[in-house]
């Protein structure tokens, strides 16, 4: 049964709105109480107010309503520099100590490579040739969060983050609640650090000849299963690497090969799960394959087995509005998917991001070069930018958990973000579940792709609200989950909902 009160409390199994602490409280007892930070749409966004979703609802095309879920263009790091590599050609490191806590608007990267963020407004970014990951914070500043800033390696842990070294981590995974793994190719290792800033080595892989190189890495959300890729060293009197390997690890079985490198991997890219089919779709530049006859984005089928999803080096180059199977991507780099299956993409030598729709049509989203250091975009602009080039060379996009697009390109390093306008769905089927193992857990039917933060307080009257956890909503029809084993020491027990940041 549902209903509306003002000022008073259900009771009883019955679960109803209730004015508190500001907002529209729901309210569930049942021995716990649980409050959902969850205002209407109109109130929450008064001046979008439901006239634009009833118009994006209708809109035919699907490029139409992705250009209208996303808003405007944010540059939140990134300096330009004349030169960023050095005469060895490896990328100049220019972070100073006068960097730590400075604000990010001002402050350079040293050869970025991807960006992910959390669902507390963190930004985290592996900054290769700097041997760090940086943490944007939602003050602006930014921050080490892992490495020394120098090359090596001095333990595996468990230690402080900040304490131990890492050597050009270019491949990185971010949770929800903070959870961070990311791939330290120079010590063959993949880490993980705790939402308590604590860093442990889970992959140490002793293949002897793992190139200092790797970018690719993906988690599933228990953790037990990782995706990984790296390339092999040269074999003398050739510079160029020995092809590259997809591999997994997972806690039952350890490290064994996806893709051996006889599949015809060159320099993967990036990879990702397609949250439609389940599989693993892999990026490859191919850097160094003049013929460019290994370019392209590839899905894995099964072991030793890909299927081409672009088109090869002799056709035409890619184009908006164009098949992707049909053209030619050069040197596709980034990759990242939204719930339906659609996703963005970038080449490194394209230049471009795409979006690709869910019958396999390209769009151009953000126009760049695939040469140079271009970089002329500001903020305030709202994609397509299909006119002159604004960027060049994008690594890497990602979809935070508030749905916003992060966007990491050019050799000086930037960072930029393109909003997502459109709030997640409102939870409205919250149930707790009780026994003396798990203690409580929450479930409701989440917003696929959109992130939520839950708090926890004894005394809504005067709460001290406690962070439990963040999770990313569930695919549609699927509840989302969170546990809270530690609510069975309280005899009350209240409970909010919150979006991302």
């Amino acid at each position: 049964m549902f209903s509306r009160t003002a000022g008073s409390e259900s009771s009883g199994p019955t679960l109803s709105f209730q004015s508190g602490l500001g907002t529209d409280a729901l309210t569930a007892r049942h021995g716990l109480r649980f409050y959902l930070n969850a205002r209407p749409l109109w109130r929450t966004l008064p001046w979008l107010g439901l006239g634009l979703l009833t118009a994006l609802r209708a809109v035919a095309g699907e490029f139409s309503l992705l250009t209208q879920t996303f808003g405007n263009t944010s540059v939140l790091m990134g300096v330009y520099h004349s030169t960023t590599t050095n005469p060895d050609g490896t990328g100049i490191d220019f972070w100073t100590p006068e960097e730590e806590g400075a604000v990010a608007k001002t402050s350079t990267l040293s050869n970025p490579h991807i960006a992910e963020a959390d669902a507390y407004g963190n930004i985290y970014i592996a900054d290769k040739a700097n041997h760090a990951i940086l943490k944007l914070t939602p003050d602006g500043r930014i921050h080490t969060f892992a490495g020394t800033h120098e090359s090596g390696f001095n333990g595996d842990g468990p230690a402080p983050a900040t304490t131990l070294q890492i050597s050009y981590p270019n491949g990185l995974y971010v949770f929800p609640d903070g959870t961070v793994y990311l791939l330290d190719p120079g010590n063959h290792r993949i880490r993980r650090v705790d939402k308590q800033g604590t860093m442990t080595t889970v992959v140490n892989d002793p293949e002897p000849k793992w190139y200092p190189s790797g970018r690719a890495l993906w988690v599933s959300p228990d953790e037990s299963l990782i995706y990984y890729t790296h390339e092999f060293a040269p074999i003398p009197p050739s510079i160029l690497s020995d092809g590259a390997a997809v591999k997994q690890w997972t806690r039952a079985r350890g490290i064994e090969t996806v893709c051996s490198k006889d599949v015809g991997f060159r320099n993967p890219g990036n990879i990702a799960v397609n949250p439609v089919d389940g599989k693993l779709y892999v990026t490859d530049r191919a850097e160094e394959d003049t013929s460019k006859a290994a370019c392209g984005v590839f899905r894995i089928d099964g072991p030793d087995q890909r299927v081409r999803i672009t088109g090869g080096a002799s056709q035409p180059k890619a184009a908006d509005g164009k098949s992707l199977l049909g053209t030619f991507l050069d040197q596709p780099r980034g990759i990242a998917f939204l719930p339906n299956g659609a996703f963005f993409l970038c080449g490194h030598k394209d230049g471009n991001v795409w979006y690709v729709d869910t019958t396999g049509v390209l769009h151009l989203y953000i126009q760049g070069s695939g040469k140079g250091d271009v970089f002329a975009l500001t903020d305030g602009r709202h994609p397509p930018l299909t006119t002159g080039n604004v960027i060049s060379q994008p690594r890497a996009v990602t979809l935070s958990p508030n749905g916003s697009l992060l966007l990491v390109c050019n050799d000086s390093g930037y960072l930029v973000s393109v909003a997502n306008i459109v709030p997640p769905l409102v939870p409205n089927d919250v149930r707790l579940g009780y026994d003396v193992t798990n203690g409580v857990t929450l479930r409701w039917t989440g917003d696929a792709g959109r992130g939520y933060r839950i708090e926890k307080t004894a005394d809504p009257a005067n709460p001290q609200w406690a962070p439990i956890g963040a999770v990313m909503g569930g695919p549609s029809a699927s509840y989302t989950e969170v546990p809270d084993a530690g609510a069975g020491n309280l005899p009350w027990a209240f409970y909010r909902v919150l979006p991302s940041l």
